[in-house]
């Protein structure tokens, strides 16, 4: 009776073993790349670059970001002005923009929608001679 219990709970054993390996799936390869882009700066909103000629404290400057490679995705973009450049430091408050980047390349102004119009003016955070720059951080 023993032999015959053990038997039966061994040959139960591999058919569990047997049906829990009787099929396994593998979901296509899905390849994950990083965005790109550059931080660009105008004193006008007409000529970007990615520096500015050294200006006169409290100058209007604007800044936007040009992002390439993208997908199709709801975005979340933080715009924080630093300090430096021995240490970068925030300073000033930040501005957020919420969008929909289209696929491929996305001109993106430091605006609530990422439009042109209205685009932040950073000068009124820079009325102390120095060097400084914008953070751009796109979170999907």
């Amino acid at each position: 009776m023993t032999v015959t219990l053990i038997t039966v709970v061994a040959v139960s054993t591999v058919f569990i073993v047997y049906a829990a390996v009787l099929l396994t799936l593998f979901g296509s390869t899905v390849t994950v790349t990083e965005g790109g882009g550059q931080v660009e700066y105008s004193l006008d909103g007409s000529t970007w670059g990615t520096t500015l000629d050294p200006m006169i404290n409290g100058t209007y400057w604007y800044a936007r970001v040009t992002i390439t490679g993208a997908s199709v995705q709801d975005v979340t973009i933080d715009w924080q002005l630093q300090v430096g450049p021995s240490t970068w430091t925030d300073t000033g408050s930040p501005t957020q923009t919420t969008m929909t980047l289209a696929e491929g390349t996305n001109i993106v102004y430091a605006t609530s929608n990422g439009l042109a119009s209205g685009n932040r003016n950073w000068g009124i955070d820079t009325i102390d001679a120095g060097s400084y720059r914008v953070e751009v951080t796109v979170n999907g």
